[in-house]
């Protein structure tokens, strides 16, 4: 029987998986075309079935999984590892009596791990000055630019002696 996690789903009446890639084209001046990168998009699965669930706890369970983003295993007819719930939707119709059929669709993400240690081949060179303790420094006060002014310094004229006949010299 089929399980999303611990959740019994009771029939699957459709699985659906469509593979699919990503392409980078690009136009040439002869009107060709040119592919150079091919990305191969994750795999999603939809499934369509009937969850019989009298107490709603089923319901509860998976939208807590939708949620959170829990990572789960899928294994019915294929097996995929790492996928999590995006889309699930039920409909509730009279002929189904304590359930409901549901869609639901699950995509495969990849898991990255953090490197604990990096290891360098070639020694780095610190590339930062030693912390050094100066002690307590003087701020130096300056002048904004608003209280500037244009003020030149005073030169008093040269001190001259004078004659009374009418002449000055320097002296």
């Amino acid at each position: 029987m089929p399980y999303i996690k611990d959740v019994l789903i009771d029939v699957i009446t459709k699985v659906s998986m469509p593979e699919t890639s990503t392409t980078t084209d690009h136009a040439l001046e002869d009107g060709e075309q040119i592919t150079d990168h091919v990305i191969s998009n994750p795999i999603t699965i939809s499934i369509t079935g009937i969850i019989l669930d009298e107490t709603g706890e089923k319901v509860l369970k998976l939208r807590g999984y939708r949620e959170k983003g829990e990572i789960i295993d899928f294994d019915y007819m294929t097996s995929l590892k790492h996928v999590v719930i995006i889309d699930f939707s039920r409909d509730y119709e009279a002929k189904i009596k304590d359930g409901y059929a549901f869609t639901m669709t699950l995509k495969q993400i990849k898991v990255a791990t953090v490197a604990k240690y990096v290891s360098v081949s070639v020694p780095v060179k610190q590339q930062t000055k030693a912390v050094t303790k100066k002690g307590r420094q003087q701020t130096k006060k300056t002048q904004t630019s608003s209280t500037k002014t244009t003020k030149q310094k005073y030169n008093p004229p040269a001190k001259t002696k004078e004659i009374r006949k009418g002449g000055s010299i320097p002296i």
